[in-house]
């Protein structure tokens, strides 16, 4: 078994890597990164500075010119994120040494910082969509994993991790496989208790019983691309209106007793100003969630975007929640993932209580929250380690109510998550974010791969 290596950073005075004060450095903050060209992914440094757009990463690679591009709101986002804890452990195995560094080692090598919370594994690269933005950049074209490739992957991961791990069978779409029931039946087999297929939803819609024969083989959830509510939405993300088919994809999973938790890809200015009616038509529709993440340019996506300095960031999402919820959900109810680098991703699970979002962390307090989270693979975990005796808040601001137990508020609500996943691409790639990823490809031939990387650097490797 390989060990783990840590390798620590010179911390400065603000404790941030190489961030040096503004009034140190011509008022301009800046941090040292390692990243990629865009072109050519030569490993090059980008510089993140200030400016009045937030702040910003800029680098150059002297072949392709220069790159400039939004990664936080503000520097004090970026602060506070940057310093939230963590929670880390290293996978049982590695996968592959450290020869070239990162990005080149994947496999996972010993310079990888955290084990794996969730594999996804392609199990095709054909899609029936050639949606305008796409991070496969799938086809109508392409091939499957057979069975006993898709068992040989899946009992690699299980060497590197020890034991089963949640898993999304992703493409590609998946539910396009001949075999997908035969591969659900498969995992369950294995072992694996969280089994997801990240989906378009269009075979849900058509064939009523498939949800319920894929519910039966062992599938627990769905993970389902709806990035709005409206047809213009659906049209310039997707390439046509989908968003009837999508309403019965989630009825018919729902009617077979599958979790279903919303993907909205974010594009600004598309519907970053639809927020807050995801989180709505999630949680009236009794939904385990609602995962929002920007748009990543990898696969297929407008190139007009890529010459833009714009991006809708952690920070957006954050504030503009708040905004859109008239503060019934606020920015100190999400908390950062503990798992990968803090910087990637927020989360807020809540109590739905008469038709209200309560989010936990008012009920248990930040500390305890993010204790059992640390410490969970998924939602039923951590419920099933609060104690229902446990004494909690009313979840309001401090009305002097009653302290309940959570006991007392279970049988009149539902379980919600909203979260919010910062996918990276070649543009605003961060190594050291990279180094700290909990989400992994797992590849037929049992490669992990951090999953921003994969889509970057790794994917046309494997396909």
């Amino acid at each position: 078994m390989m060990r783990e290596q840590h390798h620590q950073q010179p911390k400065d005075i603000d404790g941030l890597p190489g961030l040096r004060d503004s009034s140190l450095e011509q008022h301009s903050s800046w941090n040292t990164v390692g990243s990629l060209c865009p072109k050519c992914l030569t490993v090059i440094p980008g510089v993140l500075r200030e400016s009045s757009e937030g702040l910003v990463m800029e680098k150059a690679c002297r072949e392709h010119g220069s790159y400039r591009v939004v990664v936080s709101t503000d520097l004090n986002t970026y602060r506070s994120l940057y310093r939230a804890p963590r929670r880390t452990a290293a996978p049982v195995e590695y996968g592959s040494t450290i020869t070239c560094g990162c990005p080149n080692d994947c496999g996972l090598c010993p310079n990888h910082d955290q084990h794996t919370c969730l594999a996804i594994l392609e199990i095709t690269s054909r899609c029936d969509l050639q949606c305008p933005i796409c991070l496969a950049g799938s086809s109508m074209i392409g091939g499957y994993l057979e069975q006993a490739e898709v068992e040989s992957a899946l009992a690699k991961l299980i060497w590197y991790e020890g034991r089963p791990c949640p898993i999304q069978l992703s493409g590609g779409e998946p539910t396009l496989h001949p075999d997908l029931i035969g591969i659900v039946r498969l995992a369950a087999s294995l072992g694996f208790k969280k089994i997801e297929v990240d989906t378009n939803g269009l075979r849900l819609a058509r064939e009523r019983g498939l949800a319920c024969s894929l519910r039966e083989a062992g599938l627990t959830g769905v993970y389902l691309q709806l990035d709005g509510l409206s047809g213009p939405v659906s049209e310039f993300i997707r390439g046509r209106d989908l968003v009837e088919e999508k309403l019965r994809a989630v009825e018919n999973c729902r009617k077979a007793g599958l979790q279903v938790v919303l993907s909205v890809t974010v594009v600004q200015g598309v519907n970053d100003q639809n927020l807050w009616e995801m989180v709505q038509f999630g949680a009236e529709q009794k939904l385990t969630g609602v995962n929002f993440q920007a748009i990543a340019l990898s696969g297929r996506f407008p190139q007009s975007l890529a010459y833009s300095p714009k991006r809708f960031t952690q920070g957006h999402f954050i504030h503009g929640l708040e905004e859109q919820s008239g503060g019934k959900l606020r920015a100190d109810d999400l908390t950062p993932i503990p798992c990968p680098d803090t910087r990637c991703g927020m989360l807020t699970y809540a109590l739905l209580i008469n038709q209200e979002i309560v989010p936990l962390k008012r009920l248990l307090g930040g500390d305890r929250l993010f204790d059992f989270a640390a410490q969970m693979s998924d939602w039923e975990d951590l419920i099933r380690a609060i104690k229902p005796e446990d004494s909690i808040g009313c979840g309001c601001d401090g009305c002097g109510g009653r302290p309940q137990t959570l006991e007392d508020l279970l049988p009149d609500s539902d379980f919600f998550s909203i979260g919010y996943h910062g996918m990276m691409d070649a543009y605003s790639l961060d190594l050291e974010r990279v180094r700290r990823c909990c989400v992994h490809s797992i590849t037929a031939g049992g490669t992990l791969v951090p999953f921003c990387l994969y889509n970057i650097k790794y994917r046309k490797s494997f396909c």
